[in-house]
This record gives C-alpha cells, sequence and structure tokens, in this order.
C-alpha cells in the first residue's frame, strides 16, 4: 500500500481497501451470487436414487462347501457385467425408459464396495419415480446374472460328474468311486432343480424428495465466499498500486512541510446562516487550531498576507481560504480575503454572494476598491464584545475610520471578489498594480487572506507566492497523489522568496477519523460552544444579522 516500511501498520490500514472500494465490492459480490443461482435454478432438476446388492460366493457347487466371503475381484466382476448394452437394453423395456440403452447406461453408476460383499447401484433421472426404478431394475438384474451364472456353475460341473461316471466301469473295484459321483450328481441335479442365488437386494430403491442437483443455494453461497476473497483481493490490489495519499500522517512525508490542520469531511463545508456566513460546528476546531498553528508558525514575524493555493483543482483550497477568515475574524483581527483565482471562482458561492466586479476591474481602473468591496457578515457569537476589545476599529475601504468599533462593517469579514475574466489572468496578476493593491490592503486588514489558483494547474499564482508573508497549501486526501505533492514541492522551491509554512489535510472521512483517532464534532464534545447553547447562539446571530441590516 505504498507506506513506509518503518511505520507500524494500523488496523485501519488493512479495513481501507476494502471500506474505500465496499460499493464496487458489494455489487461485485451481488452480481456474482445473483448470478450463480439465477443460473443453477434455471436449470433441469436431477434426481438420485440408491440401492445395495449383498453378493456372496455360492462355494463349490461339487461338495456344497459354501465360502466365508467373496473376493473383491469376484464382486467387481459381477458388477462389470451390468454395463453391457443387453442388460441396459433388458432395464430400459423393464423401467419405460424414454432414451437409449446408452443415455441409460450413461445414467447409471455400479460401484463394488472394496473390502465388501455389497454392491451400490445408483440411478439418475429428471423424473424421481424413473430414477428409484432404475436403480431397482439393475438391482433385480444383478440378482438375475448372479443366479444364472450359478445355474451355469452347477450344470457345467454336474456334466464333469456325468461324464466321469460313464468312463468308470462297472467292475467292482470302482463301486466306491461311481457311488462318491452318484451322490454328487444327485446333489447337483437337486441344485440344479431347486435354484438358489448367491445376490440379495438391500434397501430397495424409493423415489427420492428432492433433486441432487443442481443446488443452487449451495452453489450461491460457494459464489458469495468466492467472489467476496476474489473482490478484496482486487481491492488489495489496486491499493497497493495507488499513489494517492489517504492518510494525514503521509501528508509530512509527501510535502516535507509540517501538517497544520486536519479538516473532517463535512457535507456542509461553507454553510450560510440567516444571511450570514458561518463556519461549520464540525470545522471550528480544527480552524482554530489552523489560525493558532499560522500564528505560532511566524512569531518573530506574524503574517499579514496568507496565500492559500494547492497542487490541482478540487483540493478545497477555497473553502479553507473562507474560513480560515472567519477563524482570523473571531479574534477581533480585521480580515479581508481576495479571490485571485481569475480563472475558476468559486467564493461567491461560499459566501452566498452573487458574482460581480471585484479585482480585475480595480487593477484595470474600471471601478475604485470601495466600490467593489463586499462585506459578509459573519455568525460569529460574541463578536461584538471582542470587536469593542480590540485596540483597532474597523476601517472603511479608503482608509478612513471612525473610530466605532460597532460601526458600518463591524461583524463582517471583506471579500474582493476576482470580477470579470480577464484575457491573460498571469499577466494580470504580475502587474505592479496588484502589489499596490496589497500594500493598500495590508494598511487597512490586520490580515490578508488570498484564494489563488492551483499552482501546478496555471502559473498565474506565481507572483503572489513571492509577495505572501506565507503560504498555505490545501491537499485533499484519497485525490492529490505522492507525485503531485513532489512535484508541487519542486515548483515552490524554485520560486524565489516563496515562504510555505505548511499543509492542510482535507476532506478527512469519518472511518479513517475512527482509525486514526481525529475526533469529529469539537465543539459539542468538548463544550466549546463560545458560551452558548444552541438557542442562545440562534438568537445572537440573529441580533447580528438585524444590526447588520440597521447600520
Amino acid at each position: 500500500m505504498d507506506t513506509d516500511a518503518t511505520q507500524k501498520p494500523r488496523f485501519a490500514d488493512y479495513i481501507r481497501p476494502v471500506w474505500q472500494r465496499k460499493w464496487l465490492i458489494l455489487v461485485a459480490v451481488i452480481v456474482a451470487t445473483a448470478g450463480v443461482y439465477t443460473y443453477y435454478n434455471q436449470q433441469a432438476k436431477v434426481y438420485d436414487a440408491d440401492t445395495l446388492v449383498y453378493t456372496k460366493d455360492p462355494g463349490d457347487p461339487v461338495s456344497g462347501v459354501q465360502a466365508s466371503q467373496s473376493s473383491d475381484r469376484a464382486v467387481q466382476n459381477q458388477a462389470a457385467l451390468l454395463y453391457s448394452r443387453d442388460i441396459a437394453a433388458r432395464v430400459k423395456k423393464e423401467t419405460g425408459y424414454p432414451g437409449t440403452a446408452g443415455q441409460l447406461l450413461s445414467s447409471v453408476t455400479i460401484t463394488a464396495r472394496s473390502g465388501e460383499d455389497f454392491v451400490s447401484i445408483s440411478a439418475r433421472s429428471p423424473i424421481p419415480q424413473q430414477a428409484a426404478d432404475i436403480a431397482n431394475g439393475y438391482a433385480d438384474e444383478f440378482v438375475r446374472l448372479s443366479k444364472q451364472q450359478n445355474q451355469l456353475r452347477i450344470a457345467k460341473a454336474l456334466k464333469v460328474a456325468n461324464d466321469q461316471l460313464n468312463a468308470l466301469g462297472k467292475s467292482s473295484s470302482n463301486k466306491e468311486v461311481r457311488q462318491t459321483l452318484g451322490d454328487q450328481i444327485r446333489r447337483l441335479e437337486l441344485a440344479l432343480a431347486v435354484p438358489s442365488t448367491s445376490a440379495q437386494q438391500v434397501n430397495p430403491a424409493v423415489a427420492p424428495i428432492s433433486p441432487t442437483s443442481p443446488k443452487p443455494l449451495r452453489n450461491a453461497l460457494f459464489a458469495f465466499v468466492l467472489s467476496l476473497i476474489l473482490a478484496c483481493a482486487v481491492a488489495f490490489g489496486f491499493e497497493r498500486f495507488d499513489r494517492r495519499i489517504k492518510r494525514p500522517e503521509d501528508i509530512e512525508r509527501a510535502y516535507g512541510l509540517p501538517l497544520l490542520a486536519v479538516l473532517p469531511h463535512s457535507p456542509s463545508p461553507t454553510p450560510v446562516e440567516n444571511g450570514m456566513a458561518t463556519v461549520h460546528p464540525v470545522f471550528r476546531e480544527s480552524f482554530r487550531s489552523l489560525r493558532t498553528n499560522i500564528e505560532l508558525a511566524n512569531l518573530d514575524h506574524p503574517a499579514k498576507v496568507i496565500l492559500v493555493s494547492s497542487a490541482i483543482p478540487g483540493e478545497g483550497k477555497s473553502t479553507v481560504a473562507r474560513n480560515l477568515a472567519i477563524a482570523f475574524r473571531e479574534t477581533g483581527k480585521r480580515v479581508v480575503v481576495v479571490e485571485a483565482d481569475l480563472r475558476r471562482p468559486a467564493m461567491s458561492s461560499s459566501f452566498a454572494h452573487e458574482p460581480g466586479p471585484g479585482l480585475t476591474e480595480v487593477l484595470t481602473s474600471e471601478a475604485t476598491l470601495d466600490e467593489v468591496m463586499l462585506w459578509v457578515p459573519v455568525a460569529v457569537p460574541g463578536l461584538e464584545t471582542i470587536d469593542s476589545m480590540t485596540p483597532h476599529p474597523i476601517p472603511d475601504t479608503n482608509g478612513s475610520s471612525n473610530g466605532d468599533p460597532a460601526a458600518e462593517h463591524a461583524g463582517t469579514v471583506a471579500l474582493l471578489l476576482s470580477g470579470s475574466r480577464p484575457a491573460n489572468p498571469p499577466a494580470v496578476l504580475a502587474s505592479e498594480q496588484v502589489v499596490r493593491l496589497l500594500d493598500q490592503l495590508q494598511l487597512q486588514f490586520d490580515i490578508v487572506i488570498i484564494d489563488s489558483a492551483p499552482l501546478l494547474s496555471v502559473t498565474d499564482s506565481v507572483p503572489l507566492l513571492r509577495y505572501a508573508d506565507s503560504t498555505l497549501l490545501v491537499s485533499r486526501l484519497g485525490v492529490t497523489s505522492r507525485d503531485t505533492s513532489r512535484r508541487l514541492v519542486e515548483f515552490i522551491a524554485r520560486v524565489p522568496d516563496a515562504r510555505p509554512i505548511g499543509v492542510v489535510a482535507n476532506d478527512l472521512s469519518q472511518f479513517e477519523a475512527s482509525g486514526y483517532g481525529y475526533g469529529y464534532g469539537y465543539a459539542g464534545r468538548y463544550g466549546y460552544g463560545y458560551g452558548y447553547g444552541d438557542k442562545e447562539q440562534k438568537k445572537a446571530q440573529k441580533k447580528q444579522a438585524e444590526a447588520q441590516q440597521s447600520a
């Protein structure tokens, strides 16, 4: 699974390949099981009927001495005689079998048991009663053949005795021999007149109740087990060659940068309540941790301009920039978000605003900063109190301040959208106007967060890398590959004055979170609710929204 050799595997490492492809495995198992069951359930039913025939050695027909047991070879020879077409024809006639004698032979199995005096006869037919009739028919033929062979042996012995008697003279010297032969002849004639058999059917075959084949349930169960094993093996095979980063602890090795925060998966990463942007409860502690780690990474020179980017699209950089701005705002800092992704802007939708003029219009002097700047109310309980404690009031975009922290733009985050898409985004962002604009924003705000284009997709963000105090990279677990992270690190290393401070692991699944000890719902679990219950928090948000509307 491409894990580090020195790292101790966890239980989740073995479960992940199956869990991530659980739907593929489930579909494969269902299709295989249902297919096998349907196939065998549609096959013609076949019934087996069995019977046993006991056979014994008739002994010496002359002396009448019985053998203690039959030899295996003698029993096998008698069983083999039943495989003749003549016998099959007789059984076919007696049972009314509709097929040919050859087909009847192929449906019968006759086995002489080694070390025993029993012959097992098994017949197969799509009709239960017919299977029993065939087995019993062959048993009858076995008994008949045994009787016939015994009679032939007696008749042969009788002929030999008569020939010997006729060859003797009538002299007195042959009297005893003649008397002995006469006794033998009388015994043989009696045995020939009263026929006996050395074979007897045991346990006559009866019509079976259930078919021998097919067995759809048994075969379906076997298909279920086999398909599950094979599907899991394929899942592990895919995982072995999967180069995507799956675990938060792999981030630092892949990027060579500190892991600043782990963001769990959320169905609503950019919620808006009562017209105010807020951070989903599942994110709150994660973004507070990220904010703290950013501050700790620059104790000597606190970062004012933070560039948020990623290697490729779809890793969540805009979501991180948006929620990080709210996390900084809840500490009372003046925050502005600059949307510098001029190709695929997403900040307006994340703040529930309609797209409009913005950065492009300011850089081309088509509009002033004051005209295009948006002030987005944020749902941060207790923000009024925090603002009253803040030494720097919220300024207007022209740099002036009314000195009142509860003034026009209190409780908001400033948002500068990307505006219209220029014909040449890299040239626009590399212009001197961008530097002057960012310098102006640094004077007006405590934190400038720049949402930039993906670094490996386009070169638009290269000038911003050199300007930003800190560059924050976003990596989406299960999306970013190790090769992509390596190319990104090499790319940033070639940019002079670039200051990457760490990586955010985004979209940690609930399964991975439980397997690696990253908790969900920190605010609810540990009681970090800003001192507000749910009702009080909603009341505070509503009051803040009314204040914004009245302002």
